[in-house]
């Protein structure tokens, strides 16, 4: 997921734009979801090309277009699969064959019975059906899948928080932190 630049203090970035007084204060930082002052545009075009882009990017069939020319259309393979030691551990590589199946499963099954929206559930079922349909026979690729149009589910929910800039204040939703400078963090 793309995010705005944050120069970070004590490196020599910071220095740089310091010295040429291109450092948001803190209220403008999070008005413009960066520390960085731009050059050659506002900071109100830049903040607004940034929502607009992530959310040109995140739409569910641009999104799932280039999943699928990569994961369907492109073949993606992982090559520790076909590795030797998988000739002569059969039983081993049987036992992850079935643990990705299994993960695939419960990650479509809870993604499925989570999603509130009816137009997204629909979206997100035709897309574990195409990849069961390619790529049935590789367990990790449907795993993988799997877990790319969970992430869809999160990045939409982030760019259409960030869609919600304050009209008075111009102040960025708290989901632009999660793009800029705040960790995500993990439970």
């Amino acid at each position: 997921m793309g995010r705005l630049l944050h120069a970070i203090p004590a490196t020599p970035l910071y220095d740089r734009l310091r010295q040429a007084g291109r450092l948001n204060d803190d209220d403008a930082s999070d008005r413009y979801g960066t520390n960085v002052v731009p050059l050659r545009m506002s900071r109100e075009e830049l903040r607004d090309g940034f929502v607009g882009v992530m959310q040109a990017i995140y739409v569910a069939d641009a999104y799932f277009e280039r999943l699928d020319a990569l994961f369907i259309d492109g073949t993606f393979d992982f090559a520790v699969h076909e590795l030797p030691y998988w000739e002569h551990h059969r039983l081993a590589w049987a036992t992850r064959a079935l643990g990705n199946y299994l993960k695939f499963s419960v990650v479509a099954w809870r993604l499925l019975r989570d999603v509130d929206s009816a137009a997204l559930k629909h979206k997100y079922r035709r897309q574990l059906a195409r990849i069961v349909r390619a790529r049935g026979f590789e367990p990790h690729i449907l795993f993988v899948y799997a877990i790319k149009v969970a992430m869809h589910y999160y990045y939409a929910a982030i760019t259409s928080a960030l869609a919600k800039v304050d009209a008075e204040s111009g102040v960025m939703p708290d989901a632009a932190l999660i793009l800029t400078r705040a960790p995500v963090c993990s439970r």
